[in-house]
């Protein structure tokens, strides 16, 4: 059976290129400045039997590619969704690579459909970047390749609005919050982001998705480079919960990996180079199931989320 005959008997709703090179009008802060997720390794053995005669679902079959994605990385029914991610990162220098510290994350997130192709999310964030060998949290890091230690800030984005779609590009404006650390992950500046969603593997008892978000942002400030961040994340769940009828969100388990220009804390100057970051995570049912590290760590930095996660992911919700 295709997987577009698949994704037709099961799925019954109803209802990136790299972009160029000129300077667009200007997309959210979490794009940019992201670190996660939010947030796959599928054993490469499985793809080729997995795959074997199958087709991609016809281009009419995106409202039903989206609708899935969603219910594994969102909800259909407008809940509160949070989920984790923990990875390592390492700096890239001209084939050098130095591993740089490990990080935990979280999301807050609600989903919103917009229309049949379209879903808005607004999204909180907050990443904790931890010393690779006792797992404490950074305040200061010896920059490979420079050797200067630098401060490292504390992480927090949003609420902010995010868009998602099988195949979206657009170009919005992006400017840091005063009185955050926003400004040390990205400046001011036009933003473009191109975002895309595809099936990654259909079995019997597994489903794997794939979304892919490449972004650059052109800073208004002539001394900042052009960033990009680019990411991939494998959202992965048992198929038969996913295409059960009465489904609005199921668990899942996400394989994460990405790439992103310095970053102006870092202080790399001109040194030729990026990150790069691999990871794995879930969505889970409520905030006492978030690693045991993210909380420790978000209740002496951030210690409102825990609080009140509802009030904080609904304090600043912007225009999608």
């Amino acid at each position: 059976m295709t997987l577009a005959r698949t994704f037709r008997q099961a799925l019954d709703y109803g209802d990136p290129q790299a972009p160029g090179q000129s300077s667009p009008a200007g997309i959210s802060r979490r794009a940019f400045c992201g670190a996660a997720l939010p947030a796959a390794l599928v054993p490469a053995a499985l793809l080729p039997a997995a795959r074997s005669g199958a087709t991609a679902p016809a281009p009419n079959h995106q409202q039903d590619l989206l609708t899935t994605l969603m219910k594994m990385r969102g909800s259909l029914d407008n809940e509160m969704v949070i989920g984790w991610v923990r990875a390592k990162r390492f700096a890239v220098s001209q084939g050098q690579v130095e591993p740089i510290y490990g990080l935990v994350a979280a999301t807050l997130s609600r989903f919103t459909r917009v229309s049949d192709d379209l879903y808005s999310a607004v999204i909180l964030e907050i990443t904790h970047y931890t010393d690779l060998h006792t797992g404490e949290l950074l305040s200061t890091l010896v920059m490979p390749f420079t050797g200067r230690e630098v401060a490292v800030p504390a992480y927090r984005f949003g609420p902010e609005t995010v868009r998602f779609a099988v195949d979206l590009d657009e170009e919005t404006a992006y400017a840091p919050t005063e009185g955050t650390t926003e400004g040390e992950f990205a400046p001011a500046g036009s933003v473009r982001m191109t975002k895309s969603i595809e099936e990654e593997l259909v079995t019997d008892d597994e489903l794997v998705m794939r979304h892919e978000e490449y972004g650059r942002v052109y800073p208004h400030a002539s001394e900042y480079p052009t960033l990009f961040y680019r990411e991939s994340t494998l959202w992965t769940a048992p198929k038969r919960e996913v295409f059960a009828s009465d489904t609005r969100r199921v668990n899942s388990r996400v394989f994460y990996s990405a790439m992103t220009s310095w970053r102006p804390w870092m202080q790399m100057g001109d040194i030729p180079g990026h990150t790069t970051s691999n990871g794995m995570g879930a969505t889970v049912d409520s905030m006492d199931d978030l690693p045991e590290d993210f909380l420790r760590y978000t209740q002496q930095v951030h210690p409102d989320v825990l609080a009140d996660p509802e009030a904080a992911l609904d304090s600043r919700k912007s225009e999608s």
